[in-house]
């Protein structure tokens, strides 16, 4: 049996309360800077499988298509959806998520910066959602196995879950492998079981497994260690969007594990755009993509990885500033125009010659006087 770490829900409101009229910005996101690395990367060109409790219907992820006057007419004003809906693997209900928690996860991801209730961290990422736990947030060994299989087929650049079994299923580990082999990173949620040990699939040396700290910068309490943890991300008192257009504050590993996945969307988002550019992209393979992680993280707790914050916590803002811009190429400097080659001097007209004076007329002779 596979089934939802046991997260909290720490408060409820509705689109209407004070905390959402106004779009806000978790503390999460605070801490770790992502408004400010949103002028590299918003995640644009990047989709993530979610698998989880089912699609979500909220206008903070799919904005309502309205219907506008043009002159005469009416037109669909068409606004983007950051989550499109993959396939179902619970036979007795529909794709829809009738239990807020895949809504929750998908917001963490890509909830839209729209000055709307409350933003995810890679905005412009879009989301694929396949739903293999029901409402009760339970699922069988299958219907994930099931999942992962169509994620293999689809073949999105991430893969999100926040879900888990305190058993391994061998059938699940070999297509994680085949993930592996295909450079499609699975992020986990390591589980909520404290020192119980670390939830399936995150135990699996293929997958990152994630931890849960709060906004005082501690290890939650619930997060599970060991020695399969990663990193650490924000997971407690998490705010994002929630069932029927409303918003909830929740606790959880299950909120931490998308947000790491927000913040390799906007990783892989900038590796990309620069690579249209002519920069050699490093990070095309899952150990490329753990070692810029790495180069970037703050260790936190234990020097070194321990089992608690694994390797520690991601310094977003150098991760995305390492990924060097192409600088611009100097204009060329223009060529100097030649000078004008002098104009010749005209000769000077020959003086004329003086015309010979006429020789004087010779004096008639004189007449003989008679």
């Amino acid at each position: 049996m596979f089934s939802l770490p046991e997260f909290k829900i720490e408060k409820t409101f509705s689109k209407y309360s004070k905390e959402t009229v106004k779009q806000t910005v978790g503390w999460g996101l605070i801490e770790s800077k992502i408004p400010q690395s949103w002028i590299m990367s918003e995640g644009e060109g990047i989709t993530v499988a979610v698998i989880d409790t089912g699609h979500p219907i909220h206008e903070d992820i799919n904005p309502e298509q309205i219907m506008e006057w043009k002159g005469d007419r009416k037109i669909a004003a068409i606004k983007p959806f950051n989550a499109s809906e993959g396939k179902n693997f619970i036979d007795y209900e529909d794709i829809y998520d009738k239990n807020g928690h895949q809504t929750h996860c998908t917001g963490i991801i890509c909830a839209q910066n729209n000055e709307l209730g409350m933003v995810g961290i890679a905005p412009k990422a879009k989301c694929i959602s396949i739903k293999a736990l029901d409402s009760r947030g339970y699922g069988t060994a299958e219907s994930v196995l099931n999942a992962l299989k169509y994620a293999k087929e689809i073949k999105p650049d991430i893969i999100s879950m926040s879900l888990g079994s305190a058993n391994a299923y061998p059938p699940m580990h070999e297509i994680i492998k085949d993930l592996y082999k295909m450079n499609i990173p699975v992020v986990c949620a390591a589980g909520n079981s404290g020192d119980s040990g670390v939830n399936y699939p995150a135990a699996f040396e293929e997958c990152i497994a994630i931890a849960a700290y709060d906004s005082y910068g501690r290890i939650a309490n619930f997060s599970s260690k060991g020695d399969e943890i990663d990193w650490a991300c924000p997971g407690v008192n998490i705010s994002s969007t929630f069932l029927n257009n409303s918003y909830a504050r929740l606790s959880g590993t299950s909120m931490a594990c998308p947000f790491m996945v927000g913040i390799i969307a906007l990783m892989l988002a900038k590796h990309r755009k620069l690579e249209k550019s002519g920069i050699y992209n490093d990070c095309k393979d899952i150990e490329s993509i753990r070692q810029h992680l790495l180069k970037y993280t703050d260790d936190k707790g234990a020097v070194g990885k321990d089992n608690s914050w694994g390797y520690g916590v991601i310094d977003v803002i150098s991760a995305l500033k390492s990924i060097k811009e192409p600088e611009p190429e100097p204009e060329p400097e223009p060529e100097p125009e030649p000078e004008p080659e002098p104009e010749p001097e005209p000769e000077p007209e020959p003086e004329p010659e003086p015309e010979p004076e006429p020789e004087p007329e010779p004096e008639p002779e004189p007449e003989p006087e008679p």
